[in-house]
């Protein structure tokens, strides 16, 4: 029965050392550039990287960009072109006017769009930016409270590895 006891705690303490990284292996879509410093009517032109995805995935994979003016509302989205890498494309988008941006790019298979640095400005030739508007939404994996459980988890079952120790230890059999 210690034995059992001493592998199972020894098994929860390796599941909470690996369910972190497992949770981190969700798949997404990278870009190359931001478009800082792009002016209105310029092209910005990012390549986008699919993260994780099997070739079957990638081969049907439609990816793109979709920026939202931050005042009235206007979404253009533009459909990204594949390059020789299967995993990247290219994307050639343009702001057609100064102002508050929004950026997010899609990967074209599972319909998820993941935000690219909040809100960008847009600066036209006279303009000048104007105080930051409120701040954009975020939809990140969420980090600080899965180290946060994985800690409380690992020193739970830390614990339990020692209390099965310590029994073994002073030979308490109840």
């Amino acid at each position: 029965m210690r034995r059992f006891l001493t592998v199972l705690a020894l098994a929860l303490i390796a599941v909470g050392v690996l369910s972190g990284t497992a949770a981190a292996k969700e798949g997404g879509v990278e870009l190359s550039s931001t478009p800082a410093g792009t002016k209105p009517g310029d092209p910005w032109t990012p390549t986008l990287t699919l993260v994780e995805g099997a070739p079957e995935l990638l081969a049907q994979a439609k990816p793109g960009v979709v920026i939202r003016n931050v005042d009235s509302g206007e979404q253009i989205r533009y459909q990204a072109t594949p390059t020789d890498d299967p995993a990247s494309f290219t994307v050639d988008v343009v702001f057609p006017e100064a102002g508050w941006w929004t950026v997010e790019a899609f990967d074209g298979i599972t319909d998820r769009s993941y935000s690219i640095g909040g809100q960008w400005f847009i600066q036209g030739p006279e303009a000048v930016a104007p105080a930051p508007g409120p701040p954009a939404r975020e939809d990140s994996f969420p980090l600080w409270p899965a180290v946060a459980g994985s800690i409380v988890f690992l020193l739970a079952a830390a614990g339990a590895a020692l209390l099965v120790l310590r029994r073994q230890r002073f030979g308490l059999s109840h």
